[in-house]
């Protein structure tokens, strides 16, 4: 099995595992929709370096799945998980010559987020708002 059938397996169980999982209470303060929208998220490569920003656009949301676009690049297999304090999510996008997972979590109106591309040998922590 190649890294990136790993990556994906793991991304997959990942979303599986986060969908199914139910929290001793409900969460109805979290709207799925709050999701939706246009998000300027912060790639800087360290701290301290100058903001690096990318559009994340999340434009529809239905049920526990949504579609958009990050980087330039379509959504693939969104999935949200609305069971929790915060409104948790996970999806992939590719370019031309690799594959990108990413999660995160939206926690008092930001954004909060990872990317791994296993193909590049990166991990990138970013935050985003709303645009």
């Amino acid at each position: 099995m190649t890294i990136a059938m790993r990556s994906l397996s793991l991304l997959l169980l990942f979303v599986i595992l986060t969908s199914s999982i139910q929290p001793t209470e409900g969460n109805d303060s979290v709207s799925l929709n709050t999701l939706e929208g246009v998000w300027v998220i912060d790639l800087r490569p360290s701290p301290d370096a100058e903001p690096y920003t990318q559009e994340f656009e999340v434009t529809q949301v239905s049920g526990n799945t949504f579609q958009g676009f990050f980087y330039g690049s379509p959504l693939e297999g969104a999935r949200i998980n609305p069971n929790w304090d915060q409104l948790y999510f996970a999806f992939s996008t590719k370019d031309r010559s690799f594959d990108y997972y990413h999660s995160g979590y939206l926690k008092d109106g930001k954004l909060y987020g990872v990317s791994y591309c296993p193909g590049r040998e990166f991990v990138q922590p970013w935050t985003g708002v709303r645009k």
